[in-house]
């Protein structure tokens, strides 16, 4: 959504339309082929996309450095891969648990969405890699979305997202990205 890397330091026009066609084609991609379980291997070839050979924002590798986004620090680096871990971990479950509920002909909406957008919310939280973290949190909540045929939140008030954002970061409290996750889906549907 941002125009200035982890670093501070305005991306050019050039580099710009780069990571815009590197959003286009993996999400081109990620919707025509679908993998059916998300893993760590996945997220790091997406995010290795996502960075369009930008160097400065080290594709596909674990942040070896603190990180402040907005008012939040991001995970220890130290911690990076066993909080990814148990992410993956925890996103597994949930995955199944839908499944499970999808083969029984239930109404999947409210809770796919529901797991898309915290899923979407410990990525960013995380911050496993120096840049393009809310790129890969916002191109895996798609994902999750097309995979069970749900709208997909498109986040148009960057303020209010951001503030969505920072209070689950304190908090763990979802209810504010999942009321804008809700109507982005009102607005699209």
């Amino acid at each position: 959504m941002g125009h200035t890397g982890s670093d501070g330091r305005p991306f050019t026009p050039q580099e710009q339309e780069r990571l815009q066609q590197a959003l286009l084609s993996v999400t081109r991609q990620v919707a025509a082929s679908p993998p059916s379980v998300l893993s760590e291997a996945e997220l790091q070839a997406w995010h290795v996309t996502l960075c369009a050979g930008i160097e400065a924002m080290q594709p596909g590798h674990y942040r070896q450095a603190e990180i402040t986004f907005g008012s939040f620090l991001g995970t220890a680096p130290r911690l990076i891969p066993r909080e990814m871990a148990a992410l993956l971990e925890q996103h597994h479950e949930g995955l199944s648990s839908l499944e499970e509920r999808q083969q029984a002909g239930e109404d999947l909406a409210q809770a796919v969405l529901h797991h898309a957008t915290w899923l979407h919310a410990e990525l960013i939280r995380i911050h496993p890699y120096w840049d393009g973290n809310g790129r890969l949190a916002r191109l895996v909540q798609a994902w999750l979305c097309w995979r069970f045929d749900q709208p997909v939140p498109i986040y148009t008030n960057r303020a209010r997202y951001l503030a969505a954002l920072n209070r689950y970061h304190h908090t763990r409290d979802l209810t504010l990205l999942l009321q804008l996750s809700q109507e982005s889906q009102r607005r699209l549907g």
